[in-house]
């Protein structure tokens, strides 16, 4: 009869503390950083850092090039209702992303990648970002981030410094992820925006 009811209690907590486990597996963290050099509310236009990628592709199984896509026009919709405006010439910033990804061992050598650079998505594509992270207090490349982790930087054209860093770790655990579920990313990481 004991054992009966120490069995019951025991599921009966485990019962109740079911809900607390489920409704924070899972729950992505979203974090920001500013540089040194930023300036609140001085911005207003930007421009891609790269255009296109400076290589030929060189996708990993399980890419989907509408990920690219997705994430530039959220980006833009995200950046025009807080009133910036794509500038050709004379940007206040230059627009970055990244998407943490895992490396092949075979592919996971120094002489693949740029000094202090780390592992993305969007590396595998061909970008190669080069700005300079000096200022930016808790900076960490991108292999120190978990899989799937969005990032957003903001990058002064004039002294290519990092200006503003957001992230959401675990926002895009499925590469091949829909226009919908990128948005919200996007959105969650701008809301940590500097230009507030």
């Amino acid at each position: 009869m004991k054992q009966t009811c120490l069995s019951f209690v025991f599921a009966a907590l485990f019962l109740l503390l079911l809900p607390g486990c489920v409704a924070t597996s899972g729950i992505n963290t979203t974090h920001a950083i500013s540089g040194s050099g930023s300036q609140p509310g001085r911005y207003s236009t930007y421009a891609w850092y790269q255009e296109q990628p400076v290589q030929a592709p060189d996708f990993e199984k399980g890419f989907d090039k509408s990920l690219d896509q997705h994430l530039r026009r959220a980006l833009e919709e995200e950046l025009q209702k807080k009133g910036f405006k794509p500038a050709t010439e004379n940007p206040d910033v230059l627009i970055a992303y990244d998407v943490s990804v895992s490396v092949p061992v075979e592919k996971d050598v120094p002489a693949n990648f740029a000094h202090g650079f780390g592992y993305s998505y969007a590396h595998m594509a061909g970008y190669r970002y080069a700005y300079q992270n000096s200022g930016a207090p808790g900076y960490r490349s991108v292999d120190l981030f978990k899989q799937g982790t969005l990032i957003i930087d903001f990058v002064d054209p004039a002294s290519n410094q990092l200006l503003w860093r957001g992230w959401t770790e675990g926002a895009i655990s499925n590469f091949g992820a829909g226009y919908g579920k990128v948005r919200r990313a996007v959105e969650t990481i701008l809301a940590k925006s500097f230009t507030n």
